[in-house]
């Protein structure tokens, strides 16, 4: 004789199977990112011994103003970094990001040569120090250069020239995670402008070259922190000499912007509304 089947039952078991399952994976998720969580690593800084005076000041420079620390503290507070990350300040090479040994070379003589072009090109004038000026752009190179040591670790896609994702990257940190960060994205914009004044005759090598020419990177920096609130930094606009089509679409490349990085960076993040669009 057939068995007859309790329907009821067999769906209240299945229900109670689903809701098992549930909890399993989510136990497990939880499980995995505690783990993520507890091997976490840190970026740590260090500082080769200066060979000549300059360099020494500049190093006394870095250590006083601290702009280092702010960064690696808001970096290793955001992100869960599962290989540790090195800065090194040092007499040559870089400003790099050298993936086989996760280690950013940022050399004494780049910061000399940024504080000299401010010196030159009279910046104190627009308002902000050499000082400030020349230790904004570390804090934007060192976020580059940590752009791209993200990219590498977290193996990110990438469908752009990967200088410019990481230019966009650290802009759009410097936007949403440090005070007065848009400033410090603008005195950034402005050493590239300063830079690009050094080429009179372009030749076919900087237009393949792995960076963006330097004027682009001064509009697509401004464009960005305009984006970011175009209310504040209406100024942007004749600064840029953006038309009205540029100016919006600033605010949608932005708000594009903003949405692609949030996705892609929060299985890496600590706290999954940190970055929340």
């Amino acid at each position: 004789m057939k068995k007859k089947v309790d329907k009821k039952n067999t769906k209240n078991n299945t229900k109670k199977r689903n809701i098992l399952f549930i909890v399993i994976v989510l136990s497990l998720l939880a499980g995995l990112a505690f783990y993520k969580l507890q091997n976490s690593h840190n970026i740590t800084i260090d500082y080769q011994e200066p060979n000549k005076a300059q360099d020494k000041t500049t190093l006394d420079l870095l250590k006083k103003e601290g702009v280092n620390e702010l960064v690696t503290d808001i970096i290793n507070n955001l992100f869960i970094i599962p290989e540790p990350i090195y800065l090194t300040y040092g007499v040559d090479g870089g400003p790099e990001y050298y993936p086989t040994t996760h280690r950013i070379i940022m050399p004494y003589s780049f910061i000399q040569e940024v504080e000299q072009r401010f010196v030159d090109n009279k910046y104190a004038e627009t308002g902000v120090s050499v000082k400030t000026a020349t230790m904004d752009v570390v804090i934007h190179t060192v976020l580059h250069e940590l752009a791209h040591a993200l990219i590498h670790i977290y193996d990110l896609p990438i469908v752009v020239k990967e200088e410019d994702a990481a230019d966009a990257l650290a802009t759009l940190l410097l936007i949403k995670f440090f005070e007065d960060g848009q400033e410090i994205a603008i005195t950034a914009a402005d050493i590239f402008e300063l830079e690009s004044k050094d080429t009179k005759n372009f030749e076919a090598s900087d237009f393949w070259d792995d960076h963006s020419l330097d004027v682009q990177r001064y509009y697509n920096t401004l464009c960005i922190v305009y984006g970011s609130s175009p209310e504040e930094y209406t100024e942007l606009i004749t600064d840029a000499k953006f038309s009205d089509e540029k100016a919006e679409q600033c605010i949608d490349d932005y708000e594009q912007l903003y949405f692609s990085w949030a996705k892609l960076l929060k299985p890496h993040l600590k706290n999954t509304q940190s970055f929340k669009f």
